[in-house]
């Protein structure tokens, strides 16, 4: 914008500026999220008793882990279906379970709008 007259008008010969916070680092970035995931991994382990790395239960903590059959599991957790068959126990992904996007008008009845138009007539 430049000031014309102490009010200020848009300036159509410069270009836009979208970098709020200057470039980007990708390298000082990646350090971050890499220092930031290993130090949250490592709460959770003293938290949990857990390491999450191997997925194994730690001894010693204030947890007793043991496992569960797979169909024991609810369905939320499972990342597939486990269905009882003759070989035993088997995995099979659901299809279709994904859920598609809601929408404003799924939650209404949409209405058919009328335009009450006057017709001309042929003279």
């Amino acid at each position: 914008m430049a000031p014309q007259n102490g009010i200020l008008t848009p300036s159509f010969n410069t270009p836009v500026c979208r970098s709020l916070f200057g470039p980007v680092d990708r390298e000082q970035l990646r350090v971050e999220f890499q220092e930031s995931m290993r130090k949250t991994l490592k709460e959770a382990t003293c938290k949990w008793s857990f390491d999450f790395v191997n997925e194994s239960p730690l001894q010693g903590g204030d947890f007793q882990w043991e496992g569960v059959p797979g169909n024991k599991v609810p369905a939320l957790y499972r990342p597939c279906m486990v269905r009882a068959g003759r070989q035993g126990a088997q995995c099979v992904k659901e299809r279709g379970s994904k859920r598609k996007q809601t929408n404003i008008t799924d939650f209404y009845p949409s209405k058919r709008r009328r335009v009450q138009s006057v017709r001309k007539l042929d003279q």
